[in-house]
């Protein structure tokens, strides 16, 4: 039981090593569960949402700068 859970703990500790390396590369650690990290990340500018916003806001009332926003946000797991 003891090398079980020493196992777990060294296989943390990687995945914690990566997760560092995210970390410093601008993703937010929002989640840690048994099994995994969760990162989030979100790409969006708001220079390209001014853009977005000022050429169809007419047309689309805000819908692809809205489409903008969803897809530009990234996740990613890091499994233990």
């Amino acid at each position: 039981m003891y090398t079980n859970a020493l196992t777990h703990e060294e296989k943390r500790e990687k995945a914690l090593q990566d997760v560092k390396l995210f970390i410093a590369n601008g993703w937010d650690l929002k989640e840690e569960t048994p099994e995994f990290f969760l990162l989030t990340r979100n790409e969006a500018s708001k220079g390209v949402h001014f853009l977005i916003f000022l050429f169809t806001f007419w047309f689309t009332l805000g819908i692809t700068n809205l489409i903008y926003h969803l897809l530009s946000k990234k996740k990613k797991r890091i499994l233990k």
